[in-house]
């Protein structure tokens, strides 16, 4: 015991004595600069889908446009129509996850291509298909998840009016590659 004894009296006489206290060692500030990786293009990535919801209004999406491999589409109280005679996916399959509140969602899909719908819940809204389950050789698949709440959706292949609309887009201008 005498050994604490000593050491207590030695810690008393240094807090009583007037040492000056260390000053803080000041180390510099190291800023390192790690490369921030981009956020995934929406489209590309599971995480990051590229939205398309209709709100109140109508939303067309026709034309020559690229199909990125995950969509997600939001009808609201609108209607989204789809249409992919002349897109060009990226992907052999493109995940839709669909949400289709009170609104319609239809999709026109060239021959060839297929949709699979195991993945979407019906609730009280409808969904029909009258396109194949499966894809021809080399043609993609749409791959639908979600749920139609009191929706409509319509997968289908294209009818005369779609044709002629086709037709109309590149009257106009609109540049169509095949």
């Amino acid at each position: 015991m005498p050994q604490y004894a000593e050491l207590e009296g030695e810690l008393d006489a240094f807090a009583e004595s007037n040492l000056p206290v260390p000053a803080a060692v000041e180390y510099p500030l190291i800023e390192a600069t790690f490369p921030v990786p981009p956020p995934p293009q929406l489209g590309y990535a599971p995480e990051a889908p590229l939205p398309i919801g209709a709100g109140a209004e109508a939303i067309k999406k026709q034309g020559s446009w690229t199909v990125p491999p995950y969509l997600a589409l939001r009808a609201g109280l609108g209607s989204i129509l789809l249409d992919f005679q002349v897109a060009h996916p990226v992907s052999q399959v493109i995940y839709v996850d669909i949400i289709g509140d009170i609104g319609s969602i239809t999709m026109v899909v060239p021959q060839g291509w297929a949709a699979q719908m195991v993945a979407l819940r019906p609730g009280l809204g409808s969904r029909r298909s009258s396109v194949l389950e499966e894809p021809v050789s080399g043609y993609p698949l749409l791959y639908l998840s979600g749920s139609m709440s009191l929706g409509s959706l319509t997968v289908r292949y294209p009818k005369a009016s779609d044709l002629r609309s086709l037709k109309r887009l590149q009257a106009k201008g609109q540049q169509i590659l095949r």
